[in-house]
């Protein structure tokens, strides 16, 4: 739904009594190390606690290089978000900002952001060392509050998962003569059948209410569908536990009650959906429905069903029909990219970990590159450099989880944007990977997963389509620079790819990307394929 939680006002509305507890106006969240480019996408979110309308005029921003004086009027329990370009900010979070050109600069190595009220200080945040006991750390993420009840000291704050969440969050105004919040109820659980509506469905602004639909092994084409009635509602939907306004797999950004979420090749197992009130919403209609499995007890029929327009061709003929199956396919987010790595990449044996795939490590799913400045946390790797051919982050490549993977900071950096080759010296870390000047070689266990989306990104990305993605050339020579979107080495990865076949880790990834992104790497379902299209140019 691309709207925000927050309302500014343009008059005074009535008073309301409001707990003492909550009383000053709460910076809720910031973000000073953005994904991108700093100078667009740089953000600092504002709450009000009280149960009263606040003018903003009276108030500004301040770091240590100036201050940026606010405006407009911020409802009672709502949230504005303050941010320095509202292009940059449109573009990470699909909707405008509140208030937009803010001056501040914010420091990526220790700053501070101060909430003023004439020359008072109401609140403050500060991250790496910039004040002292404030030691926060996100790179490519945000900072956010998540205590209602300000101790003015760091642990009232989080690093997220994300570049932020403008308009959402935990946080309480307290107001109703009780701390308790609409999120403080048991949620309230009704099944959903294959194909049956359920309908009248009504709620009030703030409510929340949870159904479970099971989904059998072999399903497709899974689809969850809310519409009609008035009013306004958001529809979440998640895999095995129920989501929140913050953690989901599926949330919709459409205007109005109509929405829609769709998994093409779903787990099995249950479904969890959350309808959640924006405002008071009546006679909305919620409908579950999937195909169910046609007989196949391994679902090759329906990867090969999938693949149906390429089967018999060669050569030119086979990557040009691969790379109309493979272009239809959802866009992600880069902020998105952070959950969708932690599903597609996570450990068979931990799912609490990811596995990293220059090291082999198994991390922690929240230990990543947000959440601390150690060279061992894990960012995300764009095993085709971003630097050859995609840098902005509107590209459907930059986002393409079939090439992103889990990877330890510090190996990444000494990867850097080179191409894929023999030699070099052993990175002291995990020697089984080398480097030189111009080439990396990954350990023998991932060398043919590396080749395999390599040849993945050459196929899908032909130029000329929508994706915003150049032509992706996949060539025979290490040393490519990022002048052009060209990579190497093709015909040592080709021989990867023979060396190291495809394992049941790939498959797994393969099918969990298919669910997410809705499109598969055709060299994990169909290795031959790859001599098929390059064999030729290495002979």
């Amino acid at each position: 739904m691309n709207k925000n939680v927050w309302m500014i006002l343009l008059g005074a509305m009535g008073q309301m009594i409001c707990p003492s507890s909550h009383g000053e106006l709460l910076i809720s969240e910031v973000l000073y190390d953005a994904p991108d480019n700093d100078a667009s996408q740089e953000w600092v979110e504002i709450f009000n606690p009280s149960c009263q309308n606040v003018n903003l005029a009276d108030y500004s921003l301040q770091d240590n290089g100036g201050a940026y004086p606010l405006s407009g009027v911020i409802a009672a329990g709502a949230y504005v978000s303050v941010a320095k370009n509202a292009a940059g900010f449109q573009g990470l979070f699909g909707m405008n900002p509140t208030l937009s050109g803010m001056s501040l600069s914010l420091g990526n190595s220790g700053d501070f952001v101060k909430l003023m009220k004439g020359a008072q200080e109401v609140d403050m945040v500060a991250w790496e060392g910039a004040v002292s006991q404030w030691y926060l750390n996100a790179q490519n993420v945000s900072l956010m509050r998540f205590a209602s009840d300000d101790t003015d000291t760091q642990q009232d704050w989080a690093v997220a998962a994300t570049a932020g969440a403008p308009g959402v969050g935990d946080l309480d105004a307290g107001c109703g003569g009780s701390d308790q919040g609409p999120g403080d109820d048991s949620p309230t659980n009704d099944t959903l059948v294959n194909g049956v509506a359920k309908t009248e469905l009504a709620g009030a602004a703030g409510s929340q209410t949870f159904y479970v639909g099971s989904v059998p092994s072999g399903a497709v084409n899974l689809r969850f569908e809310q519409s009609g009635g008035k009013g306004d509602a958001d529809l979440f939907v998640r895999f095995g536990a129920a989501p929140t306004t913050s953690v989901y797999d599926c949330r919709p950004y459409e205007g109005g009650n109509n929405e829609t979420c769709e998994f093409k090749g779903p787990a099995a197992g249950d479904y969890h959906v959350m309808v959640s009130g924006y405002s008071d919403y009546s006679g909305l209609s919620l409908r579950m429905s999937y195909s169910a499995d046609s007989g196949g007890d391994d679902g090759n029929d329906d990867v090969d069903g999938y693949y149906s327009s390429a089967i018999g061709k060669t050569g030119a003929a086979l990557k040009s029909a691969l790379n109309g199956i493979l272009r239809n396919h959802t866009a992600m987010s880069y902020s998105q990219v952070w959950d969708a790595l932690k599903y597609t990449d996570e450990d068979p044996d931990d799912s609490s970990h990811v596995m990293l795939l220059y090291s082999g490590r198994s991390i922690d799913k929240d230990d990543n590159a947000g959440q601390s400045n150690s060279g061992d946390a894990w960012n995300r790797e764009h095993v085709w450099p971003k630097s050859h051919g995609f840098s902005n982050s509107s590209q459907y490549a930059h986002t393409d989880i079939h090439h992103l993977r889990p990877a330890d900071v510090s190996i990444n950096s000494e990867r850097g944007n080179k191409d894929f080759d023999l030699g070099g010296s052993a990175i002291s870390e995990a020697p089984e990977n080398k480097t030189d000047a111009d080439s990396f070689e990954p350990r023998d266990a991932v060398k043919g997963d590396v080749a395999r989306m390599i040849f993945y990104m050459d196929v899908r990305y032909e130029g000329g389509d929508d994706s915003g993605t150049p032509n992706l050339e996949l060539v025979n020579y290490s040393g490519t620079g990022t002048k052009d979107p060209k990579l190497g080495k093709l015909c040592q990865l080709l021989q990867w790819h023979i060396q190291d076949p495809v394992d049941a880790w790939e498959k797994r990834r393969n099918q969990r990307i298919y669910e997410r992104q809705g499109n598969r790497n055709p060299f994990i379902d169909n290795p031959g394929w790859a001599q098929e299209i390059y064999a030729a140019s290495c002979q």
